[in-house]
């Protein structure tokens, strides 16, 4: 506890939290007040659904692509920038009254996810950024405290809202949020200079000669993705993120079957087992610190995704025992503390094996998977019929995380190279060294050898005459 103290007092991390916790709670409410809207709006399940599906394609689209900005621009006048337009963006649903309008509300809908697909990755890039590595995986556990306080907050809160003040009392609630995590991130941006990552005015200005700025992107696209690609840690690191991705959308579909079929559950019951989760994830986050200390993170990772697994095999056939709400209520307060484990050791090995400079666009890599093949898990849940099919998708999707588990194991990792301007626990200034510098730099050198050399010979020759 006293290393988690210790971290939240570095400078920038609780600003960073505290502006994160304040976005997220806004997220929560959008995430619950905007399909009951659209299903008051139109009563059609099917579009509801849509709302869902275009906040995942802009992750897997635009996600790659979005790393890039990330590691350009400075990390929080880009993460003020982001919220600023979200508050802005949201406005434009107070025009949305009937379903007449739905155009203008899918494209807000998708404006909110490209948005949000840069904030996401950009404040993982600052936190580690902000702290030495040995303090990585304490910072995510800091991190994913906050965002699962911002869900058991901003989920009921968005739902009371609507129910209380209509779907206009939501939004200026949720403008308001936004608008002060805007303001927490410029206050950042004075008090800060960029913690790591490339600097705009070293990399961001390219000369003529480079080709256009369409081409400079694609080309630290194609970099990022370069990265991914010829490092192990990574590569395996991203397979497991697909294999946990489409368990994760697997369970957001079968777990409303599963409720309504085994438990004879209400939606009320779908509503508390699926908030509940979150209890356990905050509770489990602030108990970490004990495992960090003795656990490399792919060990975390490995041991967490194995427990989920365990565990969701056991709420799949805990009905041929008990169908008490209480017993699956605690199963689900318990599952949300190695959900919690399992992403905070993913993380951490991707900051920790990732140059700064790299680490917007392998983390938006990274989110985009595990994005793309929710989707599919979704796509391929949905199909599954409330049979015999639907018990052994059950047990299939418990047996993803268990197949994730033994992927994790055969991450072996190496201490990573300490980076530039990481010394004695600070953090990272710089990140990069340009060629011509370190080619400077070895002709700069090499008269100095050439000296010491000569000096050398010259006294080995002067004992040999005495």
């Amino acid at each position: 506890m006293s290393n988690l103290l210790g971290v939240v007092r570095r400078p920038g991390v609780a600003r960073l939290g505290g502006g994160g916790l304040v976005s997220e709670i806004g997220d929560w409410m959008m995430f619950i007040a905007l399909p009951l809207f659209v299903l008051q709006l139109t009563g059609s399940p099917l579009v509801t659904a849509t709302v869902f599906a275009l906040q995942l394609v802009p992750s897997v689209l635009v996600g790659p692509l979005a790393g890039v900005l990330v590691d350009r621009l400075d990390p929080w006048s880009l993460m003020a920038g982001v919220a600023a337009g979200q508050a802005v963006a949201l406005l434009g649903l107070l025009a949305v009254d009937t379903d007449a309008q739905l155009w203008l509300l899918y494209l807000i809908v998708g404006v909110q996810a490209v948005l949000s697909t840069v904030i996401e990755p950009c404040r993982a890039v600052t936190a580690a950024a902000l702290v030495p590595v040995e303090d990585l995986a304490t910072v995510n556990q800091v991190m994913g405290v906050l965002s699962n306080s911002a869900r058991l907050i901003g989920g009921p809160l968005g739902g009371l809202a609507l129910g209380l003040t209509g779907i206009e009392g939501v939004l200026v609630a949720v403008v308001a949020l936004y608008l002060l995590t805007a303001a927490t991130f410029v206050i950042g941006t004075r008090s800060l200079r960029r913690p790591g990552g490339l600097h705009v005015d070293d990399h961001a200005t390219a000369s003529p000669a480079e080709g256009s700025s369409v081409s400079r992107l694609g080309k630290d696209w194609r970099e990022g993705m370069r990265v991914v690609a010829t490092t192990a840690v990574l590569r395996r690191v991203m397979a497991v993120a697909a294999c946990t991705g489409i368990a994760q959308g697997a369970f957001i579909v079968l777990f409303v079957l599963f409720v309504v079929r085994d438990l004879h559950g209400s939606e009320t019951d779908v509503g508390i087992l699926r908030g509940v989760q979150a209890i356990g994830a905050v509770a489990g986050g602030l108990l970490l610190g004990v495992l960090i200390r003795r656990w490399s993170p792919a060990r975390l990772a490995s041991v967490a995704l194995a427990a989920f697994g365990a565990l969701s095999l056991l709420v799949w056939n805990a009905p041929a025992l008990t169908t008490e709400l209480g017993v699956y209520i605690a199963l689900f307060i318990a599952a949300g503390v190695p959900g919690m484990a399992a992403m905070t050791g993913l993380l951490t090995l991707l900051q920790t094996h990732t140059d700064p400079g790299s680490r917007g666009r392998v983390l938006s890599t990274f989110f985009a998977v595990f994005s793309g093949v929710q989707a599919a898990g979704m796509l391929l849940a949905g199909l599954v019929g409330t049979g015999a099919g639907l018990t052994v998708a059950l047990q299939a999707q418990a047996c993803l995380y268990l197949l994730a588990a033994a992927l994790s194991l055969r991450i072996t990792t190496t201490p990573p190279a300490t980076p530039a301007g990481q010394r004695a626990g600070r953090p990272v200034l710089a990140d990069r060294v340009s060629s011509s510098q370190r080619q400077g730099a070895l002709r700069g050198a090499a008269p100095l050898c050439e000296d010491a050399v000569a000096s050398t010979r010259r006294a080995r020759r002067k004992r040999g005459r005495t």
